[in-house]
């Protein structure tokens, strides 16, 4: 892997929910890109973490209603 690329592995809709809380949280407002959460997507780790966590929310939520 070439370091500093990050590669999204998840949905559109799951981008754009990423975005919109990272636009929520933006400390900078995008000016300089230097705030804790742009920073957050500069690790290949936080972006698979996200996604996972997004997987599983979903998994459960489906799960919880079937029982």
């Amino acid at each position: 892997m070439v370091a500093g690329l990050v590669i999204w592995h998840g949905d559109t809709r799951e981008m754009l929910a990423l975005m919109a809380a990272i636009e929520h949280n933006c400390e900078c407002k995008g000016m300089s890109g230097s705030c804790s959460a742009h920073q957050a997507l500069l690790s290949q780790r936080f972006i698979d973490g996200v996604i996972f966590g997004r997987w599983m929310r979903e998994r459960l939520l489906i799960e919880e209603r079937c029982v």
